[in-house]
């Protein structure tokens, strides 16, 4: 198995050849001021190969794609810079929710804190799920009042408290816009990883790297995303073929220890304004009509980093 650093070494050289082959073709007109350039796919600064070495303040790292939290693996490189920031600000509120929603199931074996309100104060459990709707509580003393607590389970041996208890329902900051922005991050490295800079230097998906560079600011707003209506052998890139709509779609799965939620992403085409396929999209579900996911003419065996010809097709 692959070290750190010689992953990092395989991708840098994927992407840098098919940057310097793009460049030979005419396909982009950049110029770079390394003889071997790599582009951070989120905030477009270009790197070199020394900027594999985690000596410098900013330094090419491993990109999960989805979260490795969720099951994702090591697809891409990103900076440091943008790998912590874009993890810190908006990927563990994806990895939150779900986990969130897992323990609200209470799966076979799984383990989550909660509080139970007596004699007006707070005392903090945790509950261990047997699957088969029995939970067994585990009352810590270095997290409760042991008064309280050895008050609180004399009620319970005595039978004066119950046969119901109340479960106060866990706090969760749960910020919507983060977590699809999250998902919006897995679904565009996705894409990188599979076409690198063949088109998504366009400006288009600007607004996409700005959004994910400032989640406080609101600057891509569409959801374009579906869930739950998948399956596992459908994980993986199509085409979608409908009039102004046409796109790529990615179906990826997030896995938690106890759940898995497969996700279909929609990333239009470069000739395409963004505003302008969210109102095709919108005009065509309003009009019931289905998007065609296509295959045929996507060939994953393709070498899009090293064959113009093969890279031309897509283009």
């Amino acid at each position: 198995m692959a070290t750190g650093l010689e992953r990092r070494k395989q991708l840098f050289n994927k992407f840098s050849n098919q940057l310097l082959l793009l460049k030979k073709n005419g396909i982009i007109d950049t110029t770079f001021k390394y003889a071997r350039p790599y582009l951070c796919p989120i905030c477009l600064t270009e790197f070199t190969e020394t900027d594999l070495q985690d000596n410098s303040s900013n330094f090419l790292t491993l990109e999960d794609a989805p979260p490795d939290s969720l099951g994702g693996s090591k697809i891409a490189l990103t900076c440091k810079k943008c790998n912590s920031e874009c993890g810190h600000k908006i990927d563990y509120r994806l990895t939150e929710i779900l986990r969130a929603i897992d323990a609200s199931y209470f799966y076979k074996n799984s383990k989550c804190f909660r509080t139970i309100t007596h004699e007006g104060q707070k005392l903090t459990v945790e509950l261990t799920s047997q699957g088969d709707d029995t939970l067994t509580a585990y009352h810590r003393t270095n997290q409760n009042n042991p008064t309280l607590l050895d008050k609180f389970i004399f009620g319970l041996e005595n039978k004066t408290i119950g046969p119901l208890l109340n479960l106060d329902p866990p706090k969760i900051k749960f910020d919507s816009k983060r977590v699809n922005y999250a998902i919006v991050e897995a679904h565009y490295i996705i894409t990188f990883s599979k076409f690198g800079y063949t088109f998504l230097l366009n400006k288009e998906y600007d607004a996409i790297r700005q959004q994910l560079l400032n989640p406080d600011k609101e600057i891509y707003s569409w959801k374009p995303f579906v869930k739950d209506q998948f399956t596992s052998d459908k994980i993986g890139t199509y085409y979608v073929h409908n009039k102004r709509a046409e796109s790529i779609f990615n179906i990826f799965s997030l896995k938690t220890e106890y759940s898995e939620t497969l996700i279909g992403g929609l990333l239009p085409i470069p000739t395409i304004p963004i505003a302008e396929f969210v109102e095709s999209i919108v005009g065509q579900k309003n009009n019931h009509m289905v998007l065609i996911l296509d295959t045929t003419s996507y060939d994953p065996n393709a070498d899009l980093f090293r064959d113009i010809a093969e890279i031309k097709i897509i283009r």
